[in-house]
This record gives C-alpha cells, structure tokens and sequence, in this order.
C-alpha cells in the first residue's frame, strides 16, 4: 500500500503529494530528491474551504494537467486527480442547479478525461456529507458513463475531514464493493480508519503528521520538527503500506 503525502524537505520518501493550488513546495522537493517512484497531483478541492467558492478558475484543468507534466520529468508514473466537488467542507453549498456534487463530479471528470486522454487518471468517488452509502451513486454514474470501463483507479474522496472510524471504513468497504477489481485510493484517512480498512487499498494520502499535537498547537514549522514528525507517523502505519 503506497503512502502519499508532502515529505519534509530531507527526507526521501518514494511517494509524494503535489496540491494544485499551491504546488511550490511539492515542486522543490521533486527537484531535491531528483526522482521518485509516483507521484499524485491533487486537484485541489481546498479551494472550497471558503464557502463562497462554487466552482474552479477556468483554467484549473490546463494547471493540473502542466503540473501533471512538470512532476513526469522526476517521478515514474504520475497521476492527476480530475477535478470534483466535495461535499463535507459546507454541506450541500455546491449543490447546484438540481444537480448534486455527485453529479457536478461526475459532469467535471469526463470534460477532464475527454479532453486529455493522455493523462493518467486517479478518479474521485464522490459522495454526500454524513451518507457513506451514496458513493454507490457516483460509481452507478460512472459505470452508465463508461468512465467505470475506461479507468481501474478510484479514490474514495467524500470522507477528507470525517473523523468517524466506522463511517469512513464504511465508505471504503462500500467503494470495493461497488467498484470490484479496480485499485482505490483513500483521501486524507486517518490511522485508525486505515488499520480498518488497509488491506482494501492500493494507496492512501495524508498530511496528518503536520497537523497540531494539542489543542492551541501549531503546526510543525522548523524541518527538524517536521523530519521527527514525519518518521514518528511513518512508525505507525500498518506493516502493508
């Protein structure tokens, strides 16, 4: 199982996680090590933190794609994630027009994959806040769409900031099920969830080794604090990933 996060700067870790939104930091590291075995470009859904935001610049999908470019000259095999539309940051907020985030996910990754077919899809599996069952809508749409056929690996992305071992494990367990036979990726798991649910995963992401270790915390700010943390969360993954 493959671990992808944004190591600490002196810290080889053959995985790496590049956010659209703000890839410097990704980028420098690439260059740093080199080269790395795979690489996965998010499409940055962080954008709609701010509840304000319903859509991405229109452009996004051009900056995924040269990001997906650039990371290709130091990394084996690349993924792009296409550009969906979370529902647990603000609930129903990008619930437009009669169509759900579900559907507007599903609309935005064929416009992704028509238009570059020579990228190398990760697929989100979408779903309602507080529902893990209704990822099994999204995987219906994209078995009637043929994007089930077209691509083998799908990342359960509805679950990002759930801190509910049974209902991520849930949606995971569901997500196998639905789609048998194709590689998944898990976004933003947590460890409890993974040693759940691990042995139904080809990958995983995380900055969790970032995040404050008590309330009021910061985050890790000097490297060294970052290297300690890094190789302290490493500790405890499970033995497969």
């Amino acid at each position: 199982m493959r671990f992808f996060t944004l190591p600490p700067t002196g810290v080889y870790w053959p995985y790496v996680l590049i956010n659209a939104n703000k890839p410097e930091k990704g980028l420098r590291y690439l260059k740093r090590w080199g080269r790395v075995e795979a690489v996965i470009v998010d499409s940055g859904v962080s954008i709609f933190r701010d509840p304000s935001v319903k859509d991405y610049p229109p452009s996004h999908l051009e900056r995924i794609t040269a990001l997906y470019r650039m990371a290709s000259l130091w990394a084996g095999e690349v993924y792009a994630v296409a550009p969906d539309y979370p529902d647990d940051y603000h609930p129903r907020s990008l619930w437009i027009g009669g169509r759900t985030n579900i559907e507007r996910t599903v609309d935005s990754v064929i416009a992704a994959v028509d238009e570059h077919p020579e990228i190398r899809w990760l697929i989100p599996l979408q779903g309602h806040y507080g529902d893990p069952w209704s990822v099994t809508r999204c995987a219906d749409l994209y078995r009637e769409t043929g994007i089930a056929d077209r691509f083998d690996y799908f990342g359960v992305a509805s679950l990002c900031t759930s801190r509910s071992v049974r209902e991520v494990a849930y949606a995971v367990r569901v997500a196998a099920s639905v789609l048998p036979g194709k590689r998944l990726h898990a976004f933003g798991i947590t460890l409890k969830a993974l040693n759940a649910v691990g042995s139904l995963l080809h990958s995983f992401d995380s900055l969790a080794y970032t995040f404050p270790r008590a309330p009021g915390a910061g985050t890790s700010r000097t490297e060294a604090e970052r290297e300690r943390l890094f190789l302290e969360f490493v500790s405890k993954l499970p033995r497969n990933a």
